[in-house]
């Protein structure tokens, strides 16, 4: 399923069984936004990532109480920025400074890397963009940054990939809603 496919289905899932999520997603980013997300990672964006920050830049969600899904909130393109830079702060981003006990694979074994674009967060975990990976690994291919170790191998792809799973878990109706919001039906 293509990103605007995608996006259609998570739409109308959320604004049928969830409108509370669904008004929280913003419209679309600038061009001035996108330049300055470039800039902040120092790489160029996957043309499915951009498509999709075209159509919502993130989620509208300052308590952090209203998420897209299992307490993850998609993030804007000011709180990827954000994300990266205190990241950086706290972890450093020397790509070099490899964790020796790491056999790396697809994805570099160090803690943070500028290259890693978070746009998912609950506390300090997430999903990422990989945009720097090893030779193994494909640009764009989505990770999971946890609290504490080494970043494990890619769970997705692509962007794209990673929005079509979402999508075809809501529209298959693989998902709970409580007071505590929207979680996905394990795989």
């Amino acid at each position: 399923m293509d990103v605007g496919r995608s996006w259609e289905v998570i739409e109308r899932v959320l604004r049928e069984h969830a409108p509370v999520v669904a008004d929280t997603l913003r419209g679309p980013a600038s061009d001035a936004d996108l330049d300055r997300l470039v800039e902040a990672v120092g790489r160029p964006l996957p043309a499915d990532f951009v498509e999709s920050l075209r159509i919502h830049d993130g989620q509208d969600n300052p308590t952090q109480l209203v998420d897209l899904y299992n307490h993850q909130t998609l993030l804007s393109v000011e709180a990827m920025i954000e994300s990266s830079e205190l990241r950086r702060d706290v972890l450093g981003d020397d790509p070099s400074d490899t964790i020796g006990w790491m056999i790396p694979d697809k994805v570099r074994p160090v803690s943070n890397l500028r290259a890693w674009v978070q746009f998912t967060a609950s506390d300090a975990t997430g999903f990422a963009l990989d945009l720097d990976p090893l030779p193994a690994g494909e640009v764009g291919q989505v990770i999971w940054l946890p609290i504490d170790g080494p970043t494990p191998a890619p769970e997705f792809a692509s962007y794209a990939a990673w929005l079509s799973h979402l999508a075809q878990k809501l529209d298959a109706g693989a998902f709970q809603i409580d007071d505590l919001g929207l979680w996905l039906e394990n795989d």
